[in-house]
């Protein structure tokens, strides 16, 4: 490549690193604080709204004294209901992990006298998804009703190309109502402890881990460069071989 471009093309990538060919990002009006639709997550991280059961979730039953149904596991079929010994099918979509276990009890009360019965839920029916150069392990993640933004960055994990100041949380405007976007300065969570912006996220929300400054650029220039360098590299390779001959 000629020598005096590959000067222009470093000094111009070299001046957006410096002075901010990457803008920063802003919060969306309707998606932080009082009025947001983002609500910092308490101190049992729970969700605002109770995880509700729907096909496929799985699920778990726990009951030490009724051995027709301790250790069962039962996934949610199509019609929303599950198959149990002793209790024979029961509809459990459309009801919180809590009323499932209820209806479990007042069934089981027919042939036990006060039946202890636990119920847990593997959700396989409702997601997050976390997009970016800068994650790790991205893709749609099952939601449970108790996920944050730090449990979620957690569980994902950040590489090299993260720019952990700016991360992206979009809730999908429903019901008629505009998209709402939280920019996180994860980076501050971190170093700080402060927690003002670990939001409970819903489902279908979608986190966005950007590209840091240097790995914005990085990536423009190999863009930019390569296909000229790759000219460059195949026209010098042809004109060997010609020499050759």
């Amino acid at each position: 490549m000629n020598l005096k471009l590959h000067c222009k093309l470093v000094a111009f990538f070299s001046a957006c690193i410096l002075f901010g060919c990457t803008d920063k990002l802003k919060s969306t009006p309707n998606a932080e604080g009082d009025q947001g639709v983002f609500k910092v997550a308490s101190g049992h991280d729970t969700s605002v709204n109770e995880y509700i059961v729907d096909p496929p979730d799985e699920i778990q039953i726990k009951a030490p004294n009724i051995k027709e149904i301790d250790g069962a596991k039962q996934v949610v079929r199509t019609d929303g209901k599950i198959s149990l010994n002793l209790l024979n099918e029961v509809k459990v979509s459309g009801l919180t992990p809590a009323q499932i276990q209820k209806v479990l009890v007042e069934l089981a009360t027919k042939y036990y006298s006060n039946p202890d019965i636990k119920i847990e839920v593997v959700a396989n029916s409702k997601f997050y998804t976390i997009f970016g150069r800068g994650s790790t392990t991205g893709g749609k993640k099952p939601y449970t009703g108790n996920d944050t933004v730090i449990k979620a960055l957690a569980e994902s994990g950040m590489n090299e190309n993260a720019w952990p100041q700016q991360v992206i949380v979009t809730r999908p405007g429903k019901g008629g109502a505009k998209p709402a976007v939280a920019i996180v300065n994860f980076m501050k969570i971190q170093q700080t402890g402060d927690l003002s912006q670990n939001y409970v996220l819903n489902q279908d929300d979608i986190i966005t881990i950007p590209d840091s400054p240097l790995a914005s650029f990085n990536f423009k220039f190999t863009q930019v460069l390569g296909p000229l360098t790759g000219a460059s590299e195949a026209g010098g390779s042809v004109r060997g071989a010609a020499g050759g001959r």
